[in-house]
């Protein structure tokens, strides 16, 4: 089975409300879709989003990395031997090679007639979703809080991550209005030094407020900083954009940095350099995402299978007006499974008919 063309469709898909963290405001999640075509007629299925405030991507630097990728794919045969070349290609653009990671893998379990989880050696599994809390004023995120709960949802991840001294009375109020069946997690999303994270930390606890994880408390190159967060709490301290690639888990490893990690695809460039990561973990995992479609959550949640990882974020989805695919992930009120269908189990020629006659990025 060998490559004959790579196509690119962008499709936007609004958000049914205003997602937002402390580094960026989302109104609609932009998804630059990537087909693999090949000459059996089968279709491998990517997708990109552009995160620039994490990853730094956009739009046209995606598209433009892949041009430059799709020259060293385009002829070969579907094999394994193609993932380090597409890691290896280019620097950076991990969003760009996790579009192309992903449909290669695709095409792979495909081939071998496999659900692309069973492919990677896991096995068929649920798991319970967190759903995220924007960052917004105290009465918006009591309110949202609380209505999450109320549809089912026994986790939620709070965006926090401004003046500390407010986000201690936005948590404390938020665990006032949900109880304490409810599990709360903070992501800060690098937005405190690191006085201010301790402050908070020791505060939340002299409180009794309680907290499952603290994630991404200070700046992702600060990774002495993050660990003097870790060593100065008894909440678990959670790395996410510290964590890229194979050599940033080291770094956690050698600095004792973080109690947990949290792994995305658009991050680490795909399930390659994701599978080797967790090779290394000394730590529980979390697979998350940033704001995508059911198309790459769906690659994370095959990932999660094989890698039996601890936790799972995969809100996103559930964040769009409308689902843009047929099959690949669904859920069931707070738990998410997929298909057994060979590779992602989406449907991707209904896809590519559909966005075909689309402008070619």
């Amino acid at each position: 089975m060998k490559i004959t063309a790579i196509d690119m469709r962008l499709k936007s898909s609004p958000l049914s409300k205003t997602f937002k963290t402390s580094l960026r405001v989302v109104e609609a999640v932009e998804s630059l879709y990537v087909f693999i075509h090949t000459d059996s007629g089968a279709i491998g299925l990517g997708e990109a989003v552009p995160t620039h405030a994490i990853t730094g991507d956009t739009i046209p630097g995606i598209c433009g990395a892949i041009h430059i990728i799709k020259e060293r794919l385009i002829g070969q045969d579907i094999s394994i031997d193609l993932l380090p070349v597409i890691q290896q290609a280019i620097i950076g653009n991990t969003s760009a090679k996790a579009a192309l990671d992903m449909a290669v893998y695709d095409l792979l379990a495909r081939e071998q007639q496999q659900p692309l989880y069973e492919y990677l050696g896991g096995t068929y599994q649920e798991f319970e979703t967190s759903y995220t809390v924007s960052l917004n004023r105290q009465e918006e995120m009591t309110a949202d809080a609380l209505q999450y709960k109320n549809l089912g949802f026994n986790y939620l991840k709070v965006k926090l991550g401004g003046k500390v001294e407010e986000d201690i009375e936005r948590i404390q109020a938020i665990r006032e209005a949900v109880g304490e069946d409810v599990k709360l997690g903070i992501d800060a999303n690098q937005g405190w030094s690191v006085k201010d994270a301790v402050k908070f930390c020791l505060e939340i606890e002299r409180r009794g407020i309680g907290i499952t994880v603290i994630e991404q408390p200070v700046f992702k190159r600060d990774i002495k900083g993050l660990a003097e967060v870790k060593r100065n709490t008894k909440v678990p301290i959670m790395a996410d954009e510290s964590l890229f690639c194979v050599y940033d888990a080291k770094e956690l490893v050698e600095q004792w940095a973080a109690d947990k990690w949290n792994i995305k695809l658009m991050k680490t460039g795909g399930l390659y350099e994701a599978l080797k990561i967790h090779q290394i973990a000394s730590v529980p995992c979390m697979v998350g995402s940033m704001m995508e479609s059911h198309v790459s959550v769906t690659a994370a949640l095959h990932l999660t299978m094989a890698i039996n990882a601890d936790q799972v974020d995969f809100d996103a989805p559930l964040m769009l007006k409308e689902k843009p695919v047929s099959g690949g992930i669904h859920y069931e009120k707070n738990y998410v499974t997929c298909n057994r269908d060979n590779g992602l189990g989406i449907n991707n020629t209904a896809l590519w008919e559909e966005l075909k006659d689309e402008k070619s990025m």
